[in-house]
């Protein structure tokens, strides 16, 4: 679960460490090096996939003249000067623009090539400067299709009879298949309308439902609160839904997610961060402007739509891990060590002369920067303890909460959104039995019809009522409200 959370769902990384050298493989093909970091890894998986000569042909230009990988690659080369003191030696620092636009394409390359295929005309278009966005952002999606679970088909590029889409999706849990075109905006522009990029992506014939993705390519400041994007993306989208021919029929209903990837406005800074929104054209009961009756009604929209959820998760997800094999970075690199796994068994000697425990319970309070340890004694006690932790320490917890001490744990998140809390409850109640939800549902007005629904039916009610309770415990007292 942990390395899932690190590397998504689709093929883990393949490594293994021999006499100095990690080895890696990448579809049908192993690579090697002294790499003791997954970017150190990276950083030469694009070195040999773009061509060195053509790099260095590059590098011979004036740094304004360059493509702009290269641009982005002297940027990185002089932010590592000043994060790496000492060459050799494991350092973190904050993404800027430069890792993250240069680091991300060499790792949506990598993901292409493990889990599909690195088709050599989309390597020419990203060494081509004209056609250099529009495939750079394709790898992303790519990416993020692959990092979400789909299996992906690339479609046949020379294929001159046919209008098709960059590729289709499968859901490896639902089954279902979807057409994918992704369009990027030209770079720059005043405005965040795109319905020439909506128009021309409804245009590619597609024999599945259509996820249709584009980028706006502005700078972060330009797309950079929610009410922009609701004024002027929203509306670009649905006022198009009544009007938008294709070939004199009416446009085909398509899932939209439109996207801001800004890295490359700002290659020097470290506060850049990606932006998206989803809206339905022409499917009402999916996006930013969609509305419900209920909980139970938004409940059942998003399982219906749970494939482009998963999509949209990975895109909010996108990361590019540190470790080869799952492993938190901290401990991996030496930083941390895993201190505390339940199930161990542990020298108490230090509290108390000869004991010896297994660790049974623990919990990180981070404000106080210590965590609670319940022991089993040999003698049938338990014991509760507790010990500091370090800077490091905490920063892997927050890394990986649920895996910390070892073992999957359920890690409890503070929200205030009903949806999310139905969300909760129906997971945690999913397999109750019906005699339980019935009982709790006894005193309920309409009980007589409730008992009558079938199982499904009746879990999301009992689901909804949870919520309800929940939320009418959480509101605020009014100020006439006596407690006696």
């Amino acid at each position: 679960m942990q390395r899932e959370k690190q590397q998504g769902l689709g093929k883990p990384i393949i490594g293994t460490e021999f006499k100095g050298y990690q080895f890696v493989a990448v579809g049908n093909k192993l690579h090697y090096g002294m790499w003791k970091t997954f970017f150190d890894f990276l950083g030469g998986y694009i070195k040999d996939t773009l061509g060195s000569d053509w790099g260095n042909a590059e590098i011979a230009k004036p740094l304004e003249q360059r493509h702009p990988i290269l641009q982005w690659y002297d940027a990185v080369c002089h932010y590592q000067k000043k994060t790496i003191i000492e060459p050799g030696k494991v350092y973190s620092a904050p993404m800027s623009g430069a890792t993250a636009a240069y680091f991300g394409l060499a790792y949506n390359l990598y993901l292409l090539a493990h889990n599909v295929e690195l088709q050599s005309r989309l390597v020419r278009r990203l060494k081509n400067p004209d056609q250099f966005h529009g495939a750079y952002y394709e790898t992303f999606v790519a990416a993020c299709f692959i990092l979400a679970g789909f299996e992906l088909a690339l479609e046949d590029e020379t294929n001159p009879n046919s209008t098709h889409c960059e590729f289709t999706a499968k859901s490896k849990v639902r089954g279902k298949i979807y057409s994918v075109e992704a369009k990027s905006r030209a770079p720059n522009k005043a405005h965040l309308d795109v319905g020439n990029q909506l128009y021309k992506a409804l245009c590619k014939d597609a024999n599945h439902s259509r996820i249709v993705l584009i980028d706006v390519n502005v700078p972060e400041e330009r797309a950079d609160t929610k009410e922009k994007w609701l004024r002027e993306l929203v509306p670009a989208i649905k006022s198009r839904e009544a009007t938008l021919k294709i070939n004199g029929e009416a446009a085909p209903p398509a899932y939209v997610i439109i996207t801001n990837h800004p890295y490359h406005y700002d290659l020097e800074g470290t506060g850049s961060s990606r932006a998206a929104i989803a809206e339905g054209f022409k499917i009402p009961d999916f996006g930013a402007s969609a509305q419900f009756g209920s909980l139970i009604d938004a409940f059942k929209a998003m399982q219906k739509h749970a494939d482009v959820f998963g999509l949209i998760d990975a895109f909010r997800n996108y990361h590019i891990p540190s470790t080869f094999d799952g492993e938190i970075p901290e401990f991996a690199f030496g930083e941390a060590e895993r201190r505390w796994i339940i199930g161990e068994q542990y020298d108490l000697s230090a509290y108390e002369h000869g004991a010896v425990g297994v660790l049974t319970t623990a919990t990180v309070s981070e404000k106080d920067k210590v965590v609670h340890l319940v022991f089993y004694m040999e003698d049938g006690r338990n014991v509760l303890t507790k010990a500091p932790l370090t800077d490091a320490d905490l920063a892997a917890y927050r890394q990986h909460p649920e895996t910390f001490f070892g073992v999957h744990l359920q890690v409890g998140k503070e929200t205030k959104d009903p949806l999310a809390l139905f969300e909760f409850f129906y997971d945690v109640y999913k397999d109750t039995p019906r005699e339980r939800m019935l009982e709790f549902l006894k005193s309920a007005h309409d009980f007589d019809e409730l008992s009558k629904l079938p199982n499904n039916e009746l879990l999301l009610v009992f689901c909804d009522r949870h919520v309800g309770a929940l939320m009418k415990m959480s509101e605020p007292m009014d100020s006439k409200t006596s407690i006696g």
